[in-house]
């Protein structure tokens, strides 16, 4: 079935890997790990050989290890380049987001962008083609071999049996457990792509039986289902259950998405609204390679998950705390132009506008501050 892409922004080119969105901090093409020809070769420019080697540096290292990379005049030694290929390879990856240079401490792997690339490769062996994107696992969360197995252990949750409104995202992963509870006669919430035509509601028990597989896609959900509006989501009541697919989960329970905080902000969103609470069981089904066992410090779109569903068994986390409400601070600028609830929310006072404001400057200064180290990497 076509893609459920969770509003990821850049497309990954394989002739062009490691020219990677900046913000999104996208990998390069994954797909080539399935015996295609290595995504860097002696053909292509020096600095892209070098971000190559360093990018492998990174991705070695400990989950658990916050130390620097080596300093400079070492690499430039052990690589046998230029300082100033150097810095435009570290420039590339810190743009990408793997890496981040602070000036007069050194160079350091960001650990949320680290799990998210290990998740990713790691999950290329052993995920399932979309009929849309084919292995750029990078731009959706794949189906993936064993998924039937996290599929019964979730539908035997007491959690699952008892409810009657499921929270449901639009994983590739989890369509036939879509499938499957519009069967039950449940009511689903599932978000559109990125959200940016809301959340919509399936009601099982109006679906005739022939429907249900088309209603299980997101790209024939719309067709038997109800576009909720603010209003609309507040009138849901409680939601009983919410599943989600992920890039990779810690054990302690931290959700990593593609880098768009989508299902985060989903949460919050839920959060604010009062339909969902600290309370409110979460459900991540994975792989087992994508569940990681360190310790990873959670950032602000790191949203938290109860229970790990893998082929090899359920794994409960060690419940961390859930956000209670929307963060401004966790949305990006980006989205309050892609998602219309965010900006309704301000239009009804619901949201201060001043804050969002100042948010929104806080965003402009980093991002700037962000392109005047990039600068000042690129001409020291």
């Amino acid at each position: 079935m076509a893609s459920t892409r969770r509003g990821q922004p850049h497309p990954v080119r394989r002739a062009d890997a490691v020219q990677l969105a900046s913000r999104a901090g996208t990998p390069p093409n994954l797909s080539s790990r399935r015996g295609e020809p290595s995504r860097y070769s002696d053909l292509q420019p020096l600095y892209r050989q070098v971000c190559h080697h360093l990018e492998e540096l990174a991705l070695s290292q400990r989950f658990d290890d916050v130390s620097a990379l080596p300093p400079e005049g070492q690499l430039v030694d052990r690589l046998g380049v230029s300082r100033g290929t150097l810095r435009r390879a570290t420039d590339e990856l810190a743009r990408a987001g793997l890496l981040s240079v602070e000036p007069g401490r050194g160079t350091f792997v960001d650990k949320a962008t680290q799990v998210r690339w290990r998740g990713w490769e790691r999950l290329a062996r052993v995920a399932r083609p979309d009929s849309r994107f084919d292995l750029d696992i990078s731009r959706f969360i794949p189906d993936f071999e064993g998924r039937e197995i996290c599929d019964e252990l979730i539908v035997d949750l007491d959690q699952y049996k008892r409810s009657g409104l499921v929270f449901v995202a639009p994983d590739n992963s989890l369509q036939s457990l879509r499938e499957s509870a519009l069967g039950e006669g449940k009511r689903l919430i599932v978000p559109t792509s990125g959200m940016r035509r809301g959340i919509v509601a399936l009601d099982g028990k109006t679906i005739p039986p022939r429907s249900r597989a088309l209603a299980a896609v997101l790209d024939g959900m719309e067709r038997f289902a109800q576009p909720l509006d603010l209003r609309g989501l507040r009138a849901l009541g409680r939601i009983d259950l919410v599943v989600t697919g992920a890039v990779a989960v810690t054990e302690q329970g931290v959700h990593i998405d593609s880098g768009t905080g989508m299902f985060c902000l989903e949460w919050m969103l839920l959060a604010h609204l009062g339909v969902v609470n600290v309370q409110t069981p979460v459900v991540a089904s994975v792989h087992a390679c994508q569940v990681v066992p360190a310790l990873v410090a959670r950032s602000d779109t790191d949203a938290v998950v109860d229970l790990i569903a893998t082929p090899g068994g359920l794994l409960r986390c060690r419940g961390l705390d859930k956000a209670s409400g929307l963060r401004l601070e966790a949305v990006p600028h980006a989205l309050f132009e892609t998602v219309p609830y965010l900006n309704q929310l301000v239009s009804e006072g619901d949201i201060a506008s001043h804050l969002v404001s100042r948010f929104r400057d806080s965003w402009t200064i980093k991002a700037r501050l962000s392109k005047i180290s990039s600068a000042v990497l690129c001409h020291t």
